[in-house]
């Protein structure tokens, strides 16, 4: 098992498989209740506390990316009423946690009749990479699979966004699996998480970073002079040990004007990581499928894997 002890092994199958269960529960919940003029921060939070029902935490905040936004977008505690538009795509793309094990997962809800092709896409994608997996596999081989399913569509990878290795605590671990053939010999062995995540676009394919970020990550203590300071950096470090946060998980520590001062100072500082949301850079409309797997010693599991998928 790649020097994985065997206590190790089977600790994280099993946390990573509560967490699968618990995401891909509360992604069907989503995918029943989102709709057109609903509240941007309503979804979020019934995503969230689906994921709390079924005995986890959320591994980072709920994502909800809609149109040319293609992630790291989710309600903050500063915005008014944003609402789902009409004929948006919406990419729901949500995390639990046991014990730090993270479970990973995303779907494409659309409400645009002229994207199916563009939905169809990813999903294929995602099932396609499924398809190649076995231990041993390289990175370049499943990035291969994915560009070949979603440019059979005639749409586009965005080559910029990537899956990733997930290791405790760690939602991105070092290792990115391409929607691209990168021809990369990085081998996915026994004892490993992933989550791969096809993202297609009738787009250029690229990415660009919005001016201002709402997902955070806690990532060392730094001295201020402001005592708030130090309540949201033992929230990020101790309590969510460095996996993503948002500002509305904070609401109950202080002001709104606190947390969001708090917040900008600390990333000034150095303590806090700023994930910036990220468009796509031609404005082309983009869609997203995303599953965790863990390698087994005999073969794939799909962790988040739901039913009809």
């Amino acid at each position: 098992m790649s020097g994985v002890s065997s206590a190790d092994y089977d600790e994280s199958l099993r946390a990573f498989s509560s967490a699968g269960r618990a995401v891909s529960r509360a992604l069907i919940f989503a995918k029943e209740i989102v709709h057109e003029g609903m509240p941007v921060v309503e979804l979020c939070e019934r995503v969230e506390g689906a994921i709390r029902a079924n005995g986890c935490e959320p591994g980072f905040p709920t994502n909800v990316s809609i149109d040319s936004v293609a992630a790291h977008y989710t309600a903050s505690i500063s915005d008014g009423e944003v609402l789902i538009p009409k004929q948006a795509i919406v990419k729901i793309d949500a995390g639990a946690h046991s014990k730090g094990y993270i479970a990973d997962s995303a779907i494409t809800v659309s409400f645009n009749t002229q994207a199916e092709a563009l939905v169809l896409a990813a999903k294929n994608a995602l099932n396609a990479a499924i398809s190649v997996l076995k231990v041993g596999v390289t990175v370049g081989e499943v990035g291969a699979a994915i560009e070949k399913a979603i440019r059979a569509q005639g749409v586009s990878p965005v080559v910029d966004l990537s899956g990733h290795t997930i290791e405790r605590y760690s939602l991105h671990a070092g290792v990115n699996i391409a929607n691209y053939a990168n021809r990369s010999s990085h081998r996915l062995t026994a004892g490993t998480a992933f989550a791969i995540e096809p993202f297609a676009t009738f787009g250029k394919g690229h990415i660009k970073d919005d001016r201002e970020g709402r997902i955070y990550r806690g990532i060392r203590r730094v001295r201020s002079p402001i005592k708030f300071d130090q309540r949201v950096l033992e929230f990020a470090i101790e309590e969510r040990k460095g996996m993503p946060f948002t500002d509305r998980w904070l609401r109950n520590t202080g002001s709104r004007e606190e947390v969001l001062s708090s917040i900008r100072r600390l990333v000034r500082f150095g303590g806090l990581y700023e994930y910036k949301v990220l468009l796509e850079s031609s404005g082309g409309l983009v869609s997203q499928f995303e599953h965790t797997i863990f390698m087994a010693t005999d073969g794939p599991l799909v962790v988040s894997g739901r039913e009809g998928d």
